[in-house]
């Protein structure tokens, strides 16, 4: 009950806010292009349904917000409606046909069809763009801590590992080990990493993860017993902290528990995982002078791999922030945004080749529910959240409708890609079966996804 209460009181009105923008610039790219050309917009709406309130420009379009917020669209002179997928019977005039959309060259309507999707690709490169550019590149190194007997462990790295490439793909941040790992769950993987001056290779059988996040959102990955190499300073204290109650402050660095080093932050585990309500000497160092206490880790719940819960001693404290941030001009600051788009968008077509081909649950299609959630849940980390969920969902709307399904914009440049190759444009009898087809398909990912959402709001 809380979950429904908390999607109409605090993720819905993000969740408008969030789409309303996204599918504006989706839209305005369809139309931004189509006026290039000449051609007359007759309807710009945002959202479905009976108009809420509109107007209409000195050039005859009519500007509307519609009663259903679930997406928007641009209808063209000579569209049969705002799908842009097949003419009208209306007739035009000659001097209505110059402006028709149907009647435009062949490169004409595919641009305006694809400046819907590259609308939204530039805007997310443009925000990423003008965030590295005021606040700088968030950067971690790629230099590991290997957890023991794990899958890293097993194929021959050690804590201090550099690693180079990881399934083929170069490595510049952690953040990219993070992503292989969400991306693959139980395919080996190719590992090349530098031990000092030595360049060496392995490979890496990742362990299936599935755990549940505080928001109780389904997260999947392939463990590969990789943790980022962290100094072990204090950053922070969670909730009835032992360690905080014992006198440790942030900015203490610890040394040793009970007289076994901790070299790095992911270490504190290792030393009281099993040690939970039994006491522990932890000595550490403050402002250099060398100083212990005596904490006794309390005991939290933790799923493992398997789906065992077991209890693990917690210090409950968080590491000191080690993400770095490369500071960028306007060039860099833009093949940075250029990059990261990149590789979202290779992340999104992977994931769903995996879900086409069962090697993904299903259940990760999410609908509107879980973008409102999302949206929801952003906004607890304020306007960085929210600007990090806009970049995100602008990639995904921009590339999903770039897949070859009728219905969606590349359908269409798909049967424009056929007609420049036979040099006439596809049957209308086939047209309007492939666009059954593609309604067909949309409607089916549209059930499962509200089906998917329904669940996870019901948890």
């Amino acid at each position: 009950m809380h979950s429904i209460v908390s999607l109409f009181t605090t993720y819905l009105p993000y969740f408008i806010l969030v789409l309303t923008l996204l599918v504006f610039v989706h839209e305005f790219g369809h139309y931004w292009v189509g006026r290039r050309f000449g051609i007359h917009a007759e309807v710009f709406s945002i959202g479905f349904g009976p108009e809420l309130f509109g107007w209409t420009d000195r050039n005859g379009t009519r500007w509307k917000v519609s009663m259903v917020p679930l997406g928007g669209y641009v209808k063209f002179l000579g569209d049969s409606d705002g799908s842009s997928a097949l003419p009208s019977n209306e007739p035009l005039s000659v001097e209505q046909r110059k402006r028709a959309f149907f009647t435009q060259p062949l490169y004409a309507r595919a641009a305006v069809v694809l400046g819907g999707p590259a609308a939204n690709i530039l805007f997310a490169i443009v925000l990423l763009t003008g965030v590295f550019l005021v606040a700088g590149e968030p950067y971690s190194p790629p230099i590991v801590a290997v957890q023991p007997d794990g899958p890293a462990a097993k194929a021959g790295l050690r804590t201090g590992d550099e690693i180079v490439r990881l399934d083929g793909a170069g490595v510049n941040r952690f953040e990219d080990i993070q992503d292989a790992q969400f991306l693959y769950l139980t395919r080996p993987m190719s590992v090349e990493y530098r031990r000092g001056n030595e360049l060496l290779r392995g490979e890496i059988m990742p362990q299936y993860c599935e755990r549940t996040d505080r928001y109780h959102n389904t997260i999947r990955y392939g463990d590969l017993g990789i943790d980022e190499l962290i100094r072990p300073v204090v950053g922070g204290f969670t909730a009835d902290s032992p360690a905080e109650a014992a006198g440790l402050k942030v900015g203490d660095l610890l040394l040793d528990i009970d007289g076994k080093p901790v070299d790095y932050f992911s270490r504190i585990p290792e030393l009281i995982g099993g040690r939970a309500g039994q006491p522990v000497v932890v000595e550490f160092d403050r402002d250099g002078q060398r100083m212990q206490t005596t904490v006794v880790p309390q005991a939290d719940q933790v799923t493992d791999c398997s789906g065992a819960t077991h209890p693990v001693g917690r210090l409950r404290i968080r590491p000191a922030n080690v993400t770095e941030f490369r500071n960028h001009d306007l060039f860099g600051a833009a093949w940075a945004g250029v990059h990261h788009v990149w590789n979202m968008t290779t992340m999104f077509y992977t994931s769903m080749a995996q879900i086409a081909t069962a090697s993904r649950p299903v259940d990760e299609l999410g609908g509107p529910i879980r973008i409102a959630k999302a949206a929801g849940e952003a906004s607890y980390a304020g306007w960085t959240g929210i600007l990090n969920l806009v970049i995100a969902l602008s990639v995904v709307l921009g590339v999903f409708n770039l897949l070859p399904v009728p219905m969606l914009d590349g359908g269409h440049l798909a049967m424009y890609l056929y007609e420049a190759i036979r040099g006439r444009p596809l049957g209308l009898k086939a047209q309007e079966l492939g666009l059954k087809v593609g309604f067909a398909l949309v409607i089916g990912m549209a059930l499962v996804a509200t089906f998917n959402d329904i669940k996870l709001l019901l948890r």
